[in-house]
């Protein structure tokens, strides 16, 4: 194996990687060529036009700057895209940014991959991600990741290696979700919405200051029912939710220079979804299992932030606590899918999974309008995780659906990073950073009966470095053009659904790093009525833990390769007139798998559930309703996504289907803008894509699907 992990590429793979890197140089130089060749034209033209677009303010950097500012690909998710899905806002996530996919297989096994960078099947454990993931600041696991998101300000979408600045397993990217703060800014709002199969909303905001100048508070409730659409032989309608959630927070002002922010989250989610359907059954989609699913996610968590601002820097604290549950029970068995198992009741899975993640982030930073934009800091992460199984597949013959196996997974991670930004010039600017980090990782494997073969433990530690650096060129006020180079490093990994063999426990997978080359360009057009956003790149990864079903085990079996992916993103946004705006985005990966790692067996072919293309597009219009003599005004909106086919496994056994959503929002808001009624189509022509998909048994091909359409109408009064 050793050997495997130290080969070299070959000369031909060499010089694949090679052209493919000077094709995509010859594109980016033709596109800032273009486009920094239409500022100044444009703008002479538009000189008299007042209606500009919002500046869009980001901390990828982790401290505020506009995002055409900073030499990497992003994209800003508002808060109305992740309302186009509120069952599902990671979905809605994905659907607005381009070469973004959030895999669905079933709840607790829902993971996000950016530009081609993924787990190769499913994921081993929580912390198999490639993607980091944070909420104001705070790093989540992949289990808090599923969770429903709202009173949201934005979404940050980070493209290529963010290691650096947002820790561990962010090979691919990292997603940044900003909440509404305590800030003082007076809010109070009831929303509600009802639907088709039961679809239910109600959410109410408050927030305000409680004590002038000393004490600010914020509030938001909110709740969800969802009867489900998926039909079943023998129980309810699945896909079934109902959802509470709780966020609240205080924000202390009474020290000099210095804010305290204090908030606290809950969540319960209730939800009878299917492990999985049987693709192309009469009636699809549609289950067979005898027994309802059941599985109950709980999340808490509290987060408190500090912040002093110095003479000459700003020093921040954050630190989080939190905890995630998720308790399942599900039959395996579903009478429609050929299964080794064929007798109803023999292959019931009961799970448990509960997790406590310490988090503590302090880090020093230059003040915003300085010339040097620089950031340094120490971050700790600690996790501890229990895995409770009882099925069939968690222990060997004759323990099998017999014994309850329990894993008991440790992770630590330190770190220390810094991250500058220096002008050259007036027209250069250099950025560099760069990351040291430490990891320790314990696991432990015990049954209910004691059996000694099934019991066993491993350790695995490891200290590496990540980093980044990008230069970038001025062209004028509204271009910029940058290239940068990015080094992304994972984490060990243990299976967890695995068990020990005559007690032991193996090794832990290597830790996936990847390398990522991006060109890119920004521009501003039209004195700030279109931004343009392109980007072009190649990452080059090494021991991605890929799982695949083995038919010469009649089981899943788990191994690690290479891959690489190379492709292109397209933003713009645009706003035409004073009452209309136009957004979209489109994106193209390509991936293959390389012949490096333990196995070379898939050598050749695609990531597993990545599209070559991915296209996004928004239209929103407003104006006055005087036309029909009525006061106040319409307000109308349209979104439209595309994904195309994608292979469902490694071993490229069938391809998931291409899709198209469209949503559509029709609302009137009186003339004081405290009162909206509107209607909603979401999917609104009832498309019901497959989110993840496997090869079965016998030949048969497994799935899961997305929700269908739900039409509705919404009501929001503000106070």
């Amino acid at each position: 194996m050793s050997s495997n992990l130290d080969s070299k590429p070959s000369k031909q793979d060499n010089f694949r990687n090679q052209y493919r890197l000077k094709g995509l140089v010859r594109v980016s130089m033709l596109a800032m060529a273009a486009m920094s060749a239409v500022p100044a034209n444009a703008q002479e033209a538009t000189d008299q036009e007042s209606t500009v677009l919002k500046p869009i303010v980001v901390t990828a950097r982790k401290t505020e700057e506009q995002s055409k500012d900073v030499p990497q690909s992003i994209t800003v998710v508002k808060p109305k895209d992740i309302e186009s899905n509120a069952l599902d806002p990671s979905g809605a996530i994905a659907a607005t940014s381009p070469n973004v996919v959030w895999q669905t297989e079933t709840v607790g096994k829902q993971f996000f991959s950016i530009r081609g960078i993924s787990s190769l099947g499913v994921p081993n454990n929580f912390s198999d991600g490639t993607i980091g993931f944070t909420v104001d600041g705070i790093p989540q696991s992949m289990l808090s990741s599923q969770n429903m998101l709202f009173d949201i300000d934005h979404v940050e979408v980070l493209r290529g290696p963010q290691g650096t600045l947002w820790g561990t397993n962010a090979l691919g990217g990292a997603i940044n979700v900003t909440t509404k703060q305590p800030d003082g800014e007076h809010e109070a709002k009831i929303t509600t919405e009802y639907g088709e199969h039961g679809y239910a909303m109600g959410e109410a905001t408050l927030g305000g200051v409680l004590i002038p100048d000393t004490l600010n508070g914020r509030m938001a409730i909110r709740f969800n029912n969802y009867n489900g659409d998926i039909n079943s032989l023998f129980t309810d309608d699945l896909g079934a939710r109902k959802i509470g959630a709780f966020r609240g927070g205080l924000q202390f002002l009474g020290l000099d220079d210095t804010t305290v922010t204090l908030t606290g989250n809950y969540l319960r989610d209730d939800s009878n979804a299917p492990f999985s359907l049987l693709r192309g059954a009469p009636g699809f989609p549609i289950s067979g299992v005898l027994s309802e699913p059941d599985y109950v996610t709980t999340h808490a968590d509290v987060g408190l932030n500090i912040k002093h601002e110095f003479e000459n820097f700003s020093l921040t604290s954050i630190t989080g606590f939190q905890n995630n549950k998720i308790k399942s029970r599900t039959e395996g068995n579903d009478i429609l899918i050929p299964s080794l198992f064929p007798l109803v009741g023999s292959d019931v899975w009961h799970g448990v999974d509960k997790e406590n993640i310490f988090s503590q982030e302090i880090r020093l930073n230059s003040l915003e309008g300085d010339d040097i934009r620089w950031v340094a800091g120490a971050s700790l992460s600690y996790s501890d995780l229990d895995h409770s199984c009882t099925a069939p597949q968690c222990a060997p013959f004759p323990y099998s659906g017999l014994v309850t196996m329990d894993t008991n997974l440790r992770a630590l991670n330190l770190g220390l990073f810094g991250d500058a930004s220096v002008p050259l010039g007036d027209k250069w600017e250099v950025s560099f950073g760069g990351r040291l980090s430490h990891d320790d990782i314990k696991v432990k494997k015990t049954n209910d009966l004691r059996v000694v073969s099934l019991t066993g433990g491993s350790d695995a530690d490891e200290t590496y470095l990540t980093g980044r650096a990008a230069l970038a060129y001025k062209w004028n006020e509204t271009a910029q053009s940058y290239v940068s180079i990015a080094r992304g490093h994972g984490t060990k990994i243990y299976p967890l659904f695995s068990y020990p063999n005559n007690g032991v426990v193996p090794d832990a997978y290597p830790a996936a790093e990847d390398w990522t080359y991006e060109l890119g360009t920004k521009v501003a057009l039209f004195d700030d009525r279109l931004e343009l956003d392109g980007s072009v790149f190649y990452n080059d990864v090494k021991n991605g833990v890929l799982s695949y079903y083995d038919p010469g085990i009649g089981g899943f079996a788990t191994t690690f390769q290479s891959y690489d992916t190379y492709g292109f993103e397209l933003q713009g946004r645009a706003v035409i007139t004073d009452e209309l705006s136009f957004n979209a985005g489109v994106g193209y990966t390509h991936t293959r798998l390389g012949s490096d790692g333990a196995s070379s067996l898939f050598e050749g072919n695609r990531v597993p559930n990545i599209p070559d293309w991915s296209v996004s597009a928004g239209l929103a219009y407003e104006t006055d309703a005087d036309f029909v003599n009525l006061p106040g005004s319409f307000n109308a909106a349209v979104d439209y996504q595309f994904r195309s086919s994608r292979p469902a496994d490694v071993q490229g056994t069938f391809d998931l289907d291409a899709y198209s959503i469209v949503n559509a929002r029709v609302g009137w808001k009186n003339a004081g803008g405290d009162f909206e009624i509107y209607g909603f189509g979401r999917n609104l022509f009832d498309e019901r894509y497959e989110t993840f998909g496997a090869a079965g048994y016998f030949g048969s091909q497994v799935v899961s699907v997305s929700q269908g359409r739900v039409l509705g109408v919404g009501i929001s009064k503000s106070f």
